[in-house]
């Protein structure tokens, strides 16, 4: 795989982001597109050996689309500029919690994990899951090895206490949350090295016990 080709190509994108541009640069996109299928079935090879809910998972069912949704509004550009994955059982769009793999130039590039987009119901039943073990959650995310990683847990919040929860709870920061995310951004140096895949390993592991203590919260009945 050759995955400065795959950041040299979305530098270019996002500088020239059209349809126009990408009809003429339609080969560029299929050779980046194979190399970025290539990085996510190494990394699906990788969490296989931790996670071994992740075989069977293709690297296709993980890889988000390029293109932006159908409803954008007129004059936007029309493509991301980034190459994304959510790996997870069942694939990107599945319930449970991700290993996050994004490759965007200019240093936001990321990897890690997390629950980007949680339905209502299984928000609400994380949130359960944290009033009934205090602590624990704190305790993941305060390991060492999280905060090497990560530093902390990153993600969308509520401005107050979300209904049900007195703002005086010990845990009331976690309970805020919209999402949670937790992301070790690389710059666009670390993205070319040759060392970049040697990254991911050690990084998915330090996120694990999250996505662990969210799939627990959700419920396997919860998560189709």
């Amino acid at each position: 795989m050759d995955i400065p080709f795959i950041l040299d190509f979305l530098q270019d994108l996002q500088q020239n982001n059209s349809k126009l541009w990408m009809d003429a640069n339609r080969d560029r996109y299929q050779q980046a597109r194979h190399y970025f299928t290539e990085l996510v079935g190494f990394a699906l090879q990788e969490l296989q050996q931790i996670d071994p809910s992740l075989h069977g998972v293709s690297p296709q069912e993980c890889m988000f689309r390029i293109n932006k949704n159908d409803f954008s509004k007129k004059g936007e550009a029309p493509y991301k500029g980034r190459m994304g994955a959510g790996i997870s059982q069942g694939g990107r769009h599945s319930s449970y919690a991700n290993y996050i793999l994004v490759l965007e130039p200019y240093g936001k590039s990321r990897i890690g994990g997390g629950v980007p987009n949680p339905k209502p119901e299984h928000l609400e039943l994380i949130r359960q899951e944290v009033d009934y073990n205090p602590g624990e959650l704190d305790q993941l995310i305060g390991a060492p090895a999280f905060v090497k990683q990560f530093g902390e847990l990153r993600g969308e919040k509520r401005v107050t206490a979300p209904k049900g929860y007195d703002k005086s709870h010990p845990s009331i920061d976690l309970l805020r949350h919209k999402n949670f995310l937790a992301l070790r951004y690389l710059s666009d140096e670390e993205v070319r090295s040759p060392d970049m895949t040697s990254r991911l390993l050690p990084t998915y592991k330090s996120v694990k016990p999250v996505l662990d203590f969210f799939n627990r919260a959700i419920g396997e009945e919860h998560l189709r």
